[in-house]
This record gives C-alpha cells, structure tokens and sequence, in this order.
C-alpha cells in the first residue's frame, strides 16, 4: 500500500490511481448526502438485499487494494527485503489501519452513536490486509485461489446451513442471521445497530462478515497477478479481465436466486458480483490510461489515489465533526453545524431552482471537490502519506 502512495513513475500503472481515486470520490459522495430523506437511489445503499451501484464502492476498494499489494510486495522482495521485514511492516500498517479507523469512530460516536463502535471500514481493510498479506506471504497464486474461494464456500455454507441460536432455523434477515449472532457475541452491544429487545445487533463491517471480504482482496490480488504478467499483452489482459468479470457476473446473477446479494452480510454471491464489476471497471479504465494512454481526464481522480487513505480519514473525521459540533439558539432547538451550514449555504437557494435531489446531492459534491483541492496541493508538493 505505500508504494501505491507514491508519484506518477515510468511504467507505473496509472489506470490503478485514477481507479483508487474515483472509488474514494465516489465514496465521499455517497456517505456525505445533504439531506438523507432527499438522496437519489443509485446513491443509497441497498435496504437489505440487492445491490446498488453505491454497494459495489467498498468491495472495490478493497479489490484494488489486494490488486496495489501484489506489486508493492513483488518490488519489496526483489529489492531483498526478507519475509521477515515485509512481516512487521505489515504488522506495522495493520495496526496503524485500525488504530485509524478507531479514531474516526470516536468522532461517529459524539456525532450520532449510543456508543462506541470498534469496527469500521478501515478496520476492515486492516484486518483484510493483514490476512492477506499472510497468503500472499507464504502460499503462491494456487493457494490464493484455494483461499479465495475455500472461505467463499466456507461462508457460505455457515449462513445457508448452521441455524442461529435461540431462532431454530438458518436465516439471512437483519437480527436472524449467524453473522449478526456471532457479532453480538464477540462485541455486544458495540455495533453500528442494536435491538435491545432482541438482545441482538448487526454492523455491515462486522468480524465475521470478514471471512468474505478477504475474498474480495484476494481477487485483486489474483487480478495484479495477471496484470504483472509481462508474457501478455496490454489487450490479452484487458480482455482476460472482461471475460472472467462476464463469467463472474452470469454465476452471481444465477447464485443470487439462492444467496442473495448483501453488503450488510457480505454474501458469497455479492462477492462474485461485486468483484466482476471490478474487474470491467479497472479493464476499462487499463485500456483508456495504460493503453490508449489517454491520462488527462484521470488526473484529478489520480491525484485521490495516491493519497487515498489520507483523504478517507480525513473527509470522515470532517463529516462526523460537524454532526458532533451542535449548540442550541434562541428557541432552545439543538442546531448542528452540517445543517447550520447547509441549510444556509445550499438549501436556502438550491432547491428553489434544481429542486431538493440535487441539493443534498450538491452538499456531497462539496467534500469531493475541496478534498480533491486539498490532495492536489499535497500532490504538487510531492507529499504522499505513507502507513
């Protein structure tokens, strides 16, 4: 992951970056809604199952981070650093990962929360990372698959097949599922939801739902595979990408008939279809920047990508911070500071002209832009965060 933190280099693979940077603005677009009773449905996440084009941001996130460690550990190992060194550096960034995603959820829970919460996006991508990182480490591209697909299946038949405890059947519904059960068990009430009179909770980024999520790395992983391939041409892997996202995305769409698509629980057939998309998303972007070597449309979208991780904490700190700065005015009503600046700056004008969709939706703009201003001063000054 440092090394895809660093500038733009001879040869460097910029199709990687610019994808990095539109899954992360994307990202800044979708969780930073103005008004969430006004936000247009391909910009909110399924209610439970299905799949919106929200729902694929995260999946991707994390397959191109599997995609950026295959290189970034290649070039470490042929420079002859020892598993040894890659082993505590790994440790080193999964600890300062998760040591990341808890500080960003001390702001979550002053904004909103009941109570602390100690899983999150990045403690996934710590925890993915890490494990990860071990595969790769000491098992080769046929082990990756085996793993990839062992704790695909293995999930699979613990959700379909194992009954929850104190509900006597299998199940896939909020509070009614192995997942939620196991989550509640190991971190109680310390989820992103809880039902204290089913004495049950549920959090999307949850230990168990971990399992999958691995997968979603490891096919990345198995995707910089093929892309370090220097016996394939550019157009043999870009069409080697769209042929397995195809087939990924045909076995999904007959899989879902019996394990539906699910972020919350992350299910074995979200993972197939999420990580098909993947693959077309990243194979176009591959043609467009590294083969046609049309690059300037990318370079804002580049410029995220290579400070990705600094940009995420830092736009989710912000976010939470203005939910948690409130005061009460002269009525005595509490006034937070995102609707204060809000309802002052874009719904006082806004939604008279382009209606309230665009509004809310014109707040979320707001971060992508000025975080974009600020990655690009660090991008000129050749400052790249590394963890």
């Amino acid at each position: 992951m440092s090394d895809a933190l660093e500038p733009i280099k001879p040869g460097r693979l910029v199709s990687l970056d610019a994808f990095r940077g539109l899954t992360i603005a994307a990202m800044f677009q979708v969780n930073n809604a103005g008004d969430w009773s006004h936000v247009f449905s391909p910009l909110r996440h399924a209610g439970w199952h299905g799949c919106t084009a929200t729902d694929l941001i995260f999946p991707f996130f994390l397959f191109i981070v599997g995609v950026a460690m295959v290189f970034s550990f290649s070039k470490r190992l042929e420079r002859g650093e020892s598993k040894k060194d890659l082993f505590l550096q790994v440790v080193r960034r999964t600890v300062i990962l998760y040591i990341l995603g808890c500080i960003i959820m001390v702001t979550a829970w002053g904004a909103y929360l009941e109570h602390y919460r100690f899983v999150g996006v990045l403690q996934r991508i710590a925890l993915c990372y890490f494990f990860v990182s071990l595969i790769i480490m000491y098992g080769g591209v046929r082990a990756q698959v085996a793993w990839a697909m062992g704790l695909l299946a293995l999930y699979y038949l613990l959700l379909k097949f194992v009954p929850v405890p104190g509900h006597g059947a299998c199940g896939l519904e909020k509070f009614a599922n192995l997942a939620d059960y196991v989550d509640t068990k190991l971190l109680g009430i310390y989820l992103v939801d809880f039902d204290k009179t089913l004495g049950m909770g549920h959090d999307p980024e949850g230990l168990f739902s971990t399992i999958p999520s691995i997968s979603s790395m490891l096919a990345g992983v198995l995707c910089g595979h093929w892309l370090r391939n220097k016996e394939r041409s550019g157009y043999e892997k870009v069409a080697g990408m769209a042929v397995a996202g195809t087939l990924l995305l045909i076995v999904a769409s007959i899989w879902k008939h019996d394990m539906p698509f699910n972020k919350n629980l992350w299910t074995s057939s979200y993972v197939f279809h999420t990580t098909g998309w993947a693959l077309l998303c990243l194979g176009v972007c591959y043609w467009i920047i590294d083969i046609k070597g049309y690059r300037a449309w990318s370079k804002p979208f580049v410029v995220y990508g290579t400070n990705a991780i600094t940009a995420y904490f830092g736009v989710s700190v912000m976010a939470y911070t203005t939910v948690w700065i409130r005061w009460e005015d002269a009525a005595g009503e509490t006034v937070m500071l995102k609707y204060f600046l809000y309802d002052n700056l874009y719904k006082s004008w806004i939604p008279h002209i382009f209606g309230d969709y665009i509004s809310s939706a014109a707040w979320g703009a707001s971060y992508v832009l000025l975080w974009c201003g600020l990655m690009w001063i660090l991008y000129r000054k050749k400052i790249f965060i590394k963890i």
